[in-house]
């Protein structure tokens, strides 16, 4: 299985990256071009089904509060969720100058 992926290069929010809940375990990498900066990024998690949930009740949260210093640092991070989610995306309340990625990859066994 390849992993997904998204870019954001502005304030805002990325498009999903939809994730199949039946797996286990997701490993989540946030990667910043070299040029990129920014302060205000996060990784963001939903437990709803992004494809059929209504838009406006879809619920997101923050995955992690350390984000923001490592995309400053340009190191970016790793994680790996060992529960089942909805979606992935990145968010981001101050410009990005550059681009961030973020890809996900799934597995059904812990």
């Amino acid at each position: 299985m390849a992993a997904q992926a998204t870019t954001l290069s502005s304030a805002g929010v990325s498009t999903a990256i939809i994730l199949n809940p039946v797996c286990k375990s997701t490993t989540v990498q946030l990667t910043v071009a070299s040029a990129a900066t920014a302060t205000g990024v996060q990784i963001q998690f939903t437990l709803d089904d992004p494809t059929t949930t209504p838009a406006p009740t879809v619920s997101w949260a923050n995955l992690s509060s350390a984000i923001a210093s490592s995309v400053a640092d340009g190191v970016g991070v790793i994680y790996t969720v060992l529960s089942p989610l909805g979606g992935l995306r990145i968010s981001s309340s101050t410009t990005v100058s550059g681009a961030i990625t973020l890809k996900s990859l799934q597995s059904v066994t812990a």
